[in-house]
Order: C-alpha cells, then structure tokens, then sequence
C-alpha cells in the first residue's frame, strides 16, 4: 500500500500546486509550526443539524491559514501537504454546511478581500492524519463576530482506510456546521438584511470609494453600519448589483476549481492520512515499548524497532520528493475565463493577482457608465 501512496502523493502536489501559487516561496527550507495551544476537547460523536428552508445569506470560506511560522522545527509538519491542506478542508467544510441546508449559498474564496455577508476564517493548529484541530472564526460582513473556537477531532484505526464520501473528521465539520447555524439563528431579519446591504457596499466602496465610503460608518470597536443606502429604484444601485454578479461569477469559477481539484487528490490525501496515522500509531507504540524496558529491565521488540525506523526514513524521503515537486511547479496556475458584457478576459497568474485584476476591470466598467463621476 506504501507503493501506492508514495505514487498517490506525487499526483495529488502536482496537482495542488497548480492553484496553490507561491506555495514554494520558502523552497526547500525546513517547516516550521507555532508552539501548540492548549489542547481543546475533541468534539465527539456530532449529528449534522439540518433545514429545511436555507437562512437567507451568503457564506465565504477563505482559505485557511497553515499554522506555519518562524520558530522551533517541529518535524510533524510537512509544508507541502500543509499548504494542501489549507485549500482541501474548507472545501470539506464548505461540502458539510451545503449538506446542511443552513444557507442559500456557500463559496471558497481565496482570502478575506471577497465581501459577503459572512465570512468564515480558519487557522489549521494540528493536522497529521490522527488528530485534527483549527481555530475557526465567523464574522458578518459589519464587522461583528458571530463565533469564535477551537475544534478538536480525534481518527481512530476505524476510520481508515477512508470510506468514499466520508471523512476521518466528519463530526468535526458537523460540529462547525452547527455551531455556525446556531448563530445564524439569533439573527433577526433586520440584522440579516443590514449584513447583505453592507456587503454590498462595501463591495461598491472597493470599486469606487469616492462614491461609496460616505455610505459606511465605522465605530471605535471597528464595526461598520450604513449612514445611508440607494432607494430601490436608484439607478446606482441597479448598477452596483449588475457589477456584484459579475464579480460572483468569478467567486463562483474559483470555488468550481477548489472543488474540481479536491475531488481529483481526494484518493490521494486519504492515503497520506493513513500513512500519516499509522506512522503516528507506530512511534507510539516505540515509546510505550521503551517506556516499558526502562522500567522493568525487558528487552523491546526488535522488529517494531525496525519498522518505526523504517516508517520514519519513508517519511523523511517522501518529504524531500515533496519539496522538490514543489519547487518545479509552485510557479503553474490556472488561467480563469470570464465573460463581460460583449468581450472574454482571461485572467492568469495567482487567485490573488487574478481577482485583483477582475475587480480593475469592474472598476472600470463602473467608471466608463457613469462617466468617473460619483
């Protein structure tokens, strides 16, 4: 099976490093992970909250944060699957809310510069194939702060191998679907619509902010309410809403992409998960088994010494093969294709640098109808 995997994992960087532009801007240096927090309880056994009838707003997921800094060498963490891993679990969470039917619509953005009225934001703390732990974070687009926690799920040898369409963590993401429609539902609908309308602007105000700031306030504590909104029937805002769904077409391709490449590696990263965990299950037993011989004078099982090492130097070649496919293609990215009005723009180089580029083009579709006045 190691065959396999080691093969799997070739296929499965190659392919995430041609969304994950940049991700090879350390190169072959060492990973390094900040000093891990205290340990949060693991969620258990969570059963997925469900509804009938979505509550009405928008929810981005960004792409999560890799838990990487500058500090002591901690050799758990492969960079390379790390960097992985900050696209292929929101694209999970984001599958597990879906299923939920807590909201109208779910997309994975590449960072928080995407103006919807919610925004959820996660920091990987731990992730090795036997324990999973993020730090997950839910904001309305004014500002507030909806949920803030840790979450902690532990694999067990029953979950692997992995069963299609299943995840060693599902009642971690259930747990977070929860707790998000749990606080979505203290909302009442006046609060609901001021996150949608202020979304909105703030989109507006990133295209043209000499137009659109004086419609946002921000108070002390950096959250933001509306000094003003267009009527209904304002021309301005028939624009602005034309413009916000050409820019959710471009959210939309990406989120498509995420989700295409999540399903072609999805084989790929099971397999490293249990290879991750079986190596995590054999050092354990190394050190119970050296714990045991100093105690009591015993001589260890030779042969599990063996394949600890063994499991280990794999690990160690495997790590080196990593960075080196990172490093050959960390440059590649996908070219994205959008439609504006009677012409087709292609967009290249990184997600940032792409939507950078679209929101420019918007930018300047506003300019040109209303002639740069505001």
């Amino acid at each position: 099976m190691r065959g396999l995997v080691s093969r799997g994992i070739c296929g499965f960087l190659l392919l995430i490093a041609t969304v994950l532009s940049g991700c090879a801007s350390n190169g072959g240096e060492p990973s390094v992970a900040k000093p891990p927090p205290a340990a949060a309880e693991p969620v258990g056994d969570v059963v997925l909250r469900e509804r009938t009838v979505p509550i009405d707003l928008d929810l981005a997921i960004a792409v999560f944060g890799d838990g990487l800094t500058n500090g002591e060498v901690d050799d758990r963490v492969f960079p390379t699957i790390r960097k992985a891993e900050t696209l292929l679990l929101p694209v999970t969470m984001a599958s597990m809310i879906e299923r939920s039917g807590s909201l109208a619509i779910v997309r994975v953005v590449h960072g928080t510069d995407v103006y919807m009225p919610l925004l959820l934001e996660g920091e990987i703390l731990r992730a090795d194939g036997a324990v999973l732990e993020l730090q997950v974070t839910l904001r309305g687009a004014d500002g507030r702060l909806l949920l803030s926690r840790t979450y902690r799920d532990e694999a067990g040898a029953s979950d692997y191998p992995v069963a299609s369409g299943t995840d060693p963590f599902d009642d971690l993401y259930r747990a977070v679907s929860n707790d998000v429609l749990s606080a979505l539902e203290q909302l009442d609908d006046r609060e609901r619509e001021t996150l949608r309308r202020v979304a909105l602007i703030r989109f507006a105000a990133d295209l043209s902010p000499v137009t659109f700031e004086r419609f946002l306030l921000e108070d002390s504590r950096g959250k933001l309410s509306l000094s003003s909104y267009p009527a209904d029937d304002d021309p301005m805002l028939a624009r602005l809403q034309r413009l916000r769904r050409q820019d959710e077409l471009f959210i939309d391709t990406v989120d498509e992409q995420y989700g295409d490449l999540r399903d072609q590696v999805e084989e790929s990263y099971a397999l490293w998960r249990e290879y991750a965990f079986e190596l995590q299950r054999y050092g354990e037993s190394y050190r119970a088994s050296a714990a045991d011989r100093k105690s009591s004078a015993r001589r260890g099982s030779y042969a599990a010494m063996q394949q600890v090492y063994a499991s280990y130097r794999k690990v160690k070649i495997q790590e080196e093969d990593l960075r080196g496919l990172v490093k050959g293609f960390g440059g590649e990215s996908l070219e994205t294709i959008m439609e504006v009005d009677d012409g087709v723009v292609r967009l290249s180089g990184s997600v940032d640098q792409r939507y950078a580029e679209w929101r420019r083009i918007l930018g300047n579709i506003y300019d040109l109808e209303t002639g740069g006045l505001p």
